[in-house]
């Protein structure tokens, strides 16, 4: 009888043997590849929710001002006295959002949510704000823009100029 390496189908068979087990080798290095990936994207939906418990601040890091603004609900931002006047000029960025957008609510939900960024923005660079002004508009009272507004929408609103006074 003739040795098994020379059989042509035996040498195809061990060829097929060793690619399955290469293939299985791969399918588990994939698996656990997809586990940590997995693990990965729950952590960032997370974060990205703002439901971690370490929050966008990062691990050991405690949290800014503008990090307790971007969680804070409109309520507890007016209750906090390190808020207070930050979340009063959100609230007249949303009437200008509002007033911007009037047939498009989403278009006022979007320019109120940058907004609201770049107010948490500018409290974690450190900028104090003024507390938002209103005045008496006939029907209630009314938001006052002001130029801090013409920085939160650049080139869409315009606050009334002031004239300068003589020294």
């Amino acid at each position: 009888m003739s040795d098994d390496s020379d059989d042509p189908v035996m040498a195809l068979l061990a060829t097929q043997r060793a690619v399955l087990a290469a293939v299985e080798n791969l399918a588990n290095q994939v698996e656990a590849m997809q586990g940590k990936v997995d693990a990965m994207g729950e952590t960032l939906a997370q974060l990205v929710a703002g439901t971690a418990g370490a929050s966008s601040a990062g691990v050991g890091r405690a949290l800014t001002l503008g990090d307790r603004f971007r969680q804070a609900t409109d309520k507890e931002a007016a209750a906090d006295p390190e808020l207070r006047a930050a979340q009063g000029n959100y609230m007249v960025a949303q009437a200008i959002a509002k007033g911007l957008n009037k047939s498009d609510p989403d278009g006022a939900a979007r320019d109120a949510a940058r907004a609201r960024e770049w107010i948490a923005d500018q409290l974690d660079r450190g900028r104090v704000f003024e507390p938002a002004k209103v005045r008496d508009g006939g029907k209630g009272a009314v938001a006052v823009v002001e130029p801090i507004h013409e920085e939160m929408f650049p080139g869409r609103v315009r606050a009334p100029r002031q004239p300068d006074r003589e020294r």
